[in-house]
């Protein structure tokens, strides 16, 4: 997954399709996507989307560095630190590169989600 922050930097991220292969392939079809970043609390950065999925092996911990989908408010989003959501989430992959990006966003900061490619292989 290739993402820019503009003025910032990109993120790099492995997804991985048997993590939530339909939320994934949703997500593909809909790219690119853009949209303007907030926070919940510092935990989680997170753009809006008109992606439309219910839950895929959803999970309520999610590890820093992590991309997930929630559901419940088609909204895509890059973990800053481990968390514990009252949300469940479809977990797609991890930040491989572009992490201090991400720890430097701002609410209002313009992301753009260029390309997403599947992974092979376990997230380990």
């Amino acid at each position: 997954m290739l993402s820019t922050v503009q003025g910032k930097g990109e993120i790099r991220a492995k997804v991985y399709k048997h993590l939530a292969p339909v939320t994934l392939a949703k997500i593909q079809r809909a790219l690119p996507l853009s949209g303007r970043v907030n926070f919940f609390e510092k935990n989680f950065a997170y753009i809006l989307t008109d992606v439309v999925a219910g839950e895929e092996k959803a999970k309520l911990e999610i590890a820093k560095g992590s991309v997930a989908f929630m559901p419940a408010g088609s909204t895509l989003c890059f973990f800053l630190k481990d968390t514990k959501s009252f949300k469940p989430m479809n977990l797609l992959g991890r930040v491989e590169e572009g992490l201090e990006v991400l720890e430097n966003m701002r609410r209002g900061d313009s992301l753009r989600v260029e390309s997403i490619s599947p992974a092979s292989g376990s997230t380990g």
